[in-house]
């Protein structure tokens, strides 16, 4: 990490940004790179992006978006995508996986979804790009491309084929809810409680939404209550999603709910994969010890009638 360090103050020191201190402050899955920087008394955030893509334009872009969609985002203070890196807004220490407890959980997810709810109400205006049929499954197949192999399984290509059928049978209730824009990552490492924000659904502050979409509304919420870094009692879970549904009455209940776990499916097949790619190819650690959570859930969800052709499916590969 020192050496990481030592390049971010080479480039500070280059276009001659003055601080008085540096502290590395956190990784993510991906090569970017968070240190809280010191300027004149006051913290700011810089994100540092390894990877040669196009990720930092797409989180200035998208933070446009979501500004005047009245989102908090945060201010972006210094712009270097040219060189890899932004000086943003410090939303201080109050992210949501290191403040959130039993006690607190309940009114801290509700701030979550009412930001979901007051984004859901807006008109989509922006053109993202949208998360089709085709999007889900390719996300799926790492499941197969990284999960299977970690757990010494084997698969073929009419594997690929048959699960693809069921899969695309399968979104085809998600795909009925409205459309809405989508965080894509929406869970307690990407939110900071703002307690100093006089409206609810302003108090959950986000970052990493540089991959949002537009796609089915049921998504971000899925993505919050079965997060693959926490457990969640399950009549919190359902609670939740009443509240949610309190404030759509136009929603078909029933729809909702199965379309929800049809996406909690693909997600964690996804998450799996991407959980064992960090460990095999990237040697990144931290991320394994979810896997035996996100399992669980996905198994979980596949007791459900719906799941019984993706279920007999998968048979092979998981039970």
């Amino acid at each position: 990490m020192k050496n990481i360090e030592e390049i971010v103050k080479k480039k500070l020191n280059k276009n001659k940004i003055q601080f008085q201190s540096i502290k590395f402050l956190a990784g993510d899955a991906s090569n970017r790179k968070y240190f809280k920087i010191l300027q004149n008394e006051k913290t700011k955030v810089l994100m540092n992006n390894q990877e040669n893509d196009n990720s930092i334009i797409e989180f200035i872009d998208k933070t446009k978006v979501f500004k005047d969609l009245d989102i908090i985002v945060p201010k972006i203070f210094e712009n270097f995508s040219d060189q890899g890196f932004l000086i943003i807004e410090d939303f201080g220490d109050e992210k949501y996986s290191k403040i959130i407890n039993k006690n607190n959980q309940e009114q801290l997810y509700k701030n979550a979804i009412d930001t979901l709810i007051h984004l859901h109400k807006k008109k989509i205006k922006q053109n993202f790009e949208n998360y089709t049929k085709t999007k889900f499954y390719n996300e799926s197949v790492l499941f197969f491309e990284w999960y299977l192999p970690l757990i010494s399984k084997k698969f073929t290509v009419k594997h690929l084929k048959k699960f693809k059928d069921i899969l695309y049978e399968l979104l085809t209730l998600p795909m009925n809810l409205p459309n809405t824009y989508i965080h894509r990552d929406y869970h307690v490492d990407n939110l900071f409680f703002l307690k100093n924000k006089k409206k609810s659904y302003q108090k959950c502050g986000w970052i990493d939404y540089q991959d949002a979409l537009i796609g089915t509304c049921v998504y971000d919420l899925m993505s919050l209550l079965e997060d693959a870094r926490r457990d969640l009692n399950n009549k919190i879970n359902i609670k939740m999603i009443q509240y949610y549904l309190e404030n759509f009455r136009n929603i078909d209940k029933e729809l909702f709910i199965k379309s929800f776990r049809i996406i909690a499916v693909q997600r964690h097949m996804k998450v799996l994969g991407i959980f064992a790619r960090l460990y095999k190819r990237d040697k990144k650690n931290d991320y394994i010890i979810h896997i035996p959570r996100v399992l669980n859930m996905l198994k979980k969800n596949l007791e459900f009638v719906e799941f019984r052709k993706l279920r007999d499916f998968l048979l092979e590969f998981l039970y």
